[in-house]
């Protein structure tokens, strides 16, 4: 796999790009100081006007072919009508020192955020203060439905084979996957004995969760199988298409699987470690990817 390094920063203090999202032909990409830009297949990146609170926006997803949601930091929400062209912003009472990490939409009106304390995601220590809010309207009202004060959750996820919700919750160096059935959370089993960010489901009962540690190992952990990267750091995520799977790691660094469970460590020096967060396939051979430091790599997989 080539990589080629489109843009980067020069110091951890420059704007992150945390999430990418593809709208239509073009990809979004929101990031640190409420960053929002978006890349075109000519390979332009122009910035998005919008009504910007300067808060790091974490998450985006669409909630209907036409409507975008967003979730950021001290508790802010933003939705985009891409029809005619308007925002609107909410900050949610109560959540002014949270930060809304995650989302999953499960159908236009159903939504869940997931996060814990502002602090945990400018990696500072302190209690976690886990959440979830439930909302059923769209993302105009929302509903704590679940919260702990000393775990943090990193991720809810729809799981599309049974459309099911399911969240990784962190404490004390360990993950568990927990279930939402009516209406409470229900522990499903113990992923593993470090932080586990992401999650996604390849039937109603197999999962791919990624991990590990910044700095050190990363991990890949199946339901029958458990592969350890030692040199990657931690794995933020995972996007796959048919032939190919791409799992974003630390220091410059993704690893490139086929499916089969053959994984090979890319790595492409930066000005400093910046961590890879989030990658998207642009064709069934490119992708791009971006991370911290405004990074934005063209990944090239070249036919063995």
């Amino acid at each position: 796999m080539v990589i080629e390094v489109l843009q980067q920063g020069n110091s951890y203090s420059d704007s992150s790009y945390y999430d990418i999202l593809q709208v239509k032909d073009d990809y979004w990409i929101c990031g640190k100081y409420g960053t929002l830009k978006k890349y075109t297949a000519d390979g332009q990146l122009t910035n998005i006007s919008y009504p910007s609170k300067n808060l790091d926006i974490y998450k985006m997803d669409m909630l209907d072919e036409e409507t975008i949601i967003a979730s950021g930091d001290k508790g802010v929400i933003y939705t985009h009508n891409l029809n005619n062209g308007t925002w609107t912003s909410r900050q949610i009472a109560g959540y002014e020192d949270a930060c809304f990490y995650n989302l999953a939409v499960m159908s236009p009106d159903k939504i869940y955020i997931s996060g814990g304390n502002s602090k945990i995601a400018h990696s500072k220590k302190t209690v976690p203060e886990g959440f979830i809010l439930e909302s059923i309207d769209g993302g105009i009202t929302w509903k704590e439905i679940y919260s702990n004060p000393f775990k943090m959750v990193w991720c809810v996820k729809k799981n599309p084979f049974d459309n099911q919700l399911y969240a990784l919750m962190y404490t004390l160096n360990k993950t568990h996957l927990f279930k939402l059935e009516e209406g409470q959370w229900q522990k499903q089993e113990k992923i593993g004995n470090s932080i586990f960010h992401e999650i996604q489901f390849t039937s109603e009962k197999d999962y791919i969760a990624t991990g590990g540690w910044i700095g050190k190992k990363g991990r890949v952990y199946f339901n029958d199988k458990q592969v350890v990267m030692n040199h990657s750091g931690l794995i933020w995520g995972r996007t796959a298409n048919a032939k190919y799977e791409l799992y974003p790691a630390c220091n410059g660094q993704i690893v490139l699987g086929d499916h089969h469970g053959n994984h090979k460590v890319f790595g492409k020096k930066l000005h400093k470690d910046f961590s890879i967060y989030e990658a998207v396939f642009t064709s069934e051979n490119t992708a791009i990817a971006i991370g911290s430091a405004r990074t934005l790599l063209k990944l090239t997989i070249k036919e063995s």
